[in-house]
């Protein structure tokens, strides 16, 4: 039987053959719209904080996180990014935001005292996931 035979719905696509792929598909428009965000130069012309092509951006973000909280991680790997959004919403910076986004848990242990206990908490289950088998 080739995949031809099988209708189009059932058929698997690179991130449902993986467990948690649609936190994975989530984590990848998370970054994608960061790095979009990063990229544009259009000032607010409505006096917002955002100019329009920021906030299309952030609406991806939103919906993106809204997926990821939603969804039941099967594997390490889903709850450590559930995690990584969980954290990225209690740092300040565009340092640390930058870490997150790339899931540097190096960068957050040169910087363990500056962290508070929730984020210490936090960073402390990430690598408990990756020692039981999360790191991706």
């Amino acid at each position: 039987m080739t995949t031809d035979s099988i209708p189009a719905p059932a058929r698997a696509t690179p991130f449902t053959t993986k467990p948690d792929g649609n936190i994975l598909a989530a984590w990848e428009r998370i970054t994608a719209a960061h790095a979009a965000i990063a990229e544009c130069t259009a000032a607010p012309t409505d006096g917002s904080l955002y100019s329009p092509e920021e906030q299309a951006q952030w609406r991806v973000n939103d919906a993106a996180e809204v997926e990821i909280l939603k969804t039941i991680g099967e594997s390490p790997v889903g709850a450590e990014i559930q995690l990584w959004v969980a954290l990225i919403h209690l740092v300040e910076g565009g340092d640390a935001e930058c870490a997150i986004l790339r899931r540097d848990l190096g960068w957050f242990a040169e910087r363990d005292a500056d962290m508070n206990w929730s984020e210490r908490l936090i960073l402390s289950a990430i690598r408990s996931l990756r020692a039981i088998g999360g790191a991706a």
